[in-house]
């Protein structure tokens, strides 16, 4: 059999540059776009490109390019004194590759190095995408009373806009 792309060795995961804040952009309203197979339409969440500018300034964002194109990212915060998992897009065409997965291992290994214990993140429950891939990830659902305040707040915010859409949970893994 013929290789016709990159293979997945090719996958590269470094710090973000500045000037890739519209390509990181374009890929998550991709990503976001594929909630309309399911019946959600996220777009009134489009992607601001100034505010990821913004976060890859101050060192948050890590880029996944593959064969040199760039691929995916995540965006990681620190919320309660945890990491926490702000934002993760992978280009369309290139999903179930294991760039998601391993952006995350990626994220879960500098944020052990940083200090914090566990990496924190918010996601619907039911879309197999989110809940049940974190899960398979070793993430698990935080109740309310196990949330801190910070990470409670997140939810308050998101339940206005999002929850509408369908259940959203917080969720946790121990780095």
């Amino acid at each position: 059999m013929t290789q016709t792309g990159p293979r997945a060795d090719d996958l590269l995961i470094r710090p973000a540059h500045p000037d890739e804040a519209a390509a990181l952009a374009a890929i998550e309203d991709a990503a976001a776009a594929q909630f309309a197979r399911i019946g959600m339409d996220l777009g009134a969440a489009a992607s601001d490109p100034a505010a990821i500018a913004a976060r890859v300034a101050e060192g948050a964002v890590l880029a996944a390019s593959l064969g040199g194109r760039l691929t995916g990212f995540a965006i990681v915060t620190v919320v309660d004194g945890n990491a926490h998992l702000a934002e993760l897009d992978v280009a369309p065409d290139v999903q179930r590759r294991g760039i998601g997965r391993r952006l995350i291992e990626a994220v879960a290994d500098r944020a052990h190095a940083a200090g914090p214990h566990r990496l924190t993140l918010t996601t619907f429950r039911d879309v197999p995408w989110n809940g049940p891939w974190y899960r398979r990830l070793g993430f698990t659902e935080l109740e309310p009373a196990a949330q801190g305040p910070a990470l409670r707040q997140i939810r308050l915010a998101e339940a206005r806009r999002l929850d509408p859409l369908g259940p959203r949970i917080a969720m946790a893994r121990p780095l």
